[in-house]
């Protein structure tokens, strides 16, 4: 299991962090409600998702849908959508990438994004998936609060982020944590709207603090260096005291 998510973690420092995390939280108490956006089997839901009374997955990729619901369809706490999350409800084109559907999303990629100039990652093919409107979803599901919120969605982040705009006023969500493009980058969908970290801080600059910046599993009050060559980061908000 642990294996699966330290491949490619050349850092000893950091693989022994990503267990201590898995650790902790399979311990703990198990309590609130995650929300996670964009799974993947082998990824940071598999460090967490043994801490929360439930959790809401959302995977569109039908391929790695299916490895998830063989997963974690013992888990009673865990609950797989595959659904993609938008602006409405209904349906929605879905580019399939060729790094195993790692990058696959509803944009299509920004000609001078270095991977997909090279050659490395591109669309293998475009399909039709259902997609949800998250708020909506959440008033059909009882879902009155989200403890911590985890996003990886492809440059979409900020636009279906933006969809719980009245949670986000009221305190509704604890933590919230998303892929970001770096302020300078632009989105690496040449098709899709505005998901810098100046656009998710002006959506969250009231109610929340910005707490981590990285890549993977981020550590509260840490801020990792990300290098420069890289368009994007993970950006991780907490709840203002003020607002709690």
């Amino acid at each position: 299991m642990f294996e699966k998510i330290r491949k490619g973690i050349k850092s000893p420092r950091k693989a022994l962090r990503y267990f201590s995390v898995m650790v902790r939280y399979a311990l703990r108490k198990k309590t609130g409600i995650l929300f996670f956006l964009g799974m993947d089997s082998g990824g940071v839901f598999e460090l967490i998702f043994r801490g929360y009374k439930l959790c809401y997955g959302f995977e569109p990729n039908p391929e790695r849908f299916k490895k998830l619901q063989r997963k974690y369809s013992k888990y009673p706490n865990v609950h797989l959508f595959n659904v993609a999350a938008a602006q409405y409800d209904g349906e929605i084109n879905f580019n399939i990438t060729s790094n195993n559907g790692a990058s696959s999303s509803v944009g299509h990629f920004d000609e001078e994004w270095k991977k997909f100039k090279s050659g490395d990652i591109k669309i293998t093919k475009t399909i039709r998936v259902p997609c949800v409107n998250l708020l909506t979803f959440c008033k059909e599901h009882g879902i009155g609060y989200i403890d911590d919120y985890v996003s990886d969605i492809q440059g979409m982040d900020l636009e279906v982020l933006k969809t719980l705009k009245s949670m986000i006023a009221d305190g509704k969500i604890r933590t919230i944590t998303c892929e970001v493009t770096k302020d300078g980058k632009h989105n690496i969908y040449s098709d899709l709207p505005d998901n810098t970290e100046s656009g998710f801080r002006e959506l969250l600059k009231d109610n929340y603090e910005l707490i981590a910046k990285g890549s993977g599993f981020l550590v509260d009050n840490q801020m990792d260096r990300v290098p420069d060559s890289m368009w994007e980061m993970d950006c991780k908000w907490r709840l203002k005291e003020k607002c709690m």
